[in-house]
């Protein structure tokens, strides 16, 4: 049940639902159902198509008895999502449905070049990074009618900078499996400059923060702290690494973001 809960992408999208609930939080927006689990099932369909659609036939029809449970999950929540789409206001619909159509292309190849996102050399971490933050930033506050100003595009690199040092673990765990010329992060600074890479991100992450205009003192000792946590996950990042250890414990850091701001 707990490698379902991995492998149906679940925690994956607890992550996801978590960092759009440190921009609740920390824009004081009340909570915000529709958005919350708009991408929450969202997630764990766009995950398992990312994830299987390689391994099934037209990325579609797979065959072992495993998958097809995990794809009829993930059915199952993309009827859920649908749902709590429609409950969305219209911008935030157009921006969701370009983020959709990127990660649509990031599986599926066109038909011209015969190549998909993520075969491109060297843009695979900061695909990932930007559609996360777009998503778990700024699609809540378009739904809640906020006005993007400095401050939130201050915001929108520093949860960018954040989830692309988040990848460098998952980067590295993927080191053996990528093809040579993708160009990852690890094939370019190899595993040890990719943890010093990682950690750069984190430094100008706390730093962003120093630059708002509307400093939040909680919420910075938040966001220290999870700096630190991430900064000690990428210390302790190896290419063999246990099964949970990005999947479960550096994924599961966003969900300590969160935790963090509704203690403090």
């Amino acid at each position: 049940m707990f490698n379902f809960y991995l492998d149906a992408n679940i925690h994956v999208a607890l992550g996801v639902y978590a960092l759009v609930q440190v921009t609740l939080l920390e824009y004081d927006l009340p909570y915000d159902e529709p958005i919350s689990l708009a991408l929450f099932f969202g997630t764990i369909v766009e995950y398992g198509f990312i994830k299987y659609a390689s391994l099934a036939k037209h990325y579609l029809f797979v065959r072992q008895k495993y998958l097809k449970l995990i794809q009829f999950f993930s059915f199952s929540c993309a009827l859920i999502a649908i749902y709590y789409v429609s409950q969305l206001n219209l911008r935030t619909i157009l921006v969701t449905a370009a983020l959709v159509l990127v990660a649509f292309l990031y599986v599926v190849p066109s038909m011209t070049t015969k190549k998909n996102l993520r075969s491109l050399k060297g843009i695979k971490a900061f695909v990932v990074s930007l559609t996360w933050s777009a998503s778990t930033l700024l699609l809540p506050l378009l739904n809640n009618d906020v006005p993007i100003t400095s401050d939130v595009l201050i915001d929108l690199v520093q949860r960018f900078l954040f989830i692309l040092a988040l990848m460098v673990p998952f980067e590295i765990r993927d080191l053996k499996y990528d093809e040579p010329n993708l160009i990852t992060i690890p094939q370019v600074f190899g595993v040890s400059g990719s943890r010093l890479f990682g950690m750069v991100l984190l430094v100008f992450f706390v730093v962003f923060g120093l630059l708002k205009s509307d400093l939040n003192t909680n919420s910075l000792y938040v966001e220290w702290a999870v700096a630190l946590m991430l900064l000690l996950a990428l210390a302790f990042t190896r290419e063999n690494q246990s099964r949970y250890f990005a999947s479960f414990f550096v994924e599961g850091i966003s969900i300590l973001w969160w935790l963090g701001l509704l203690l403090f």
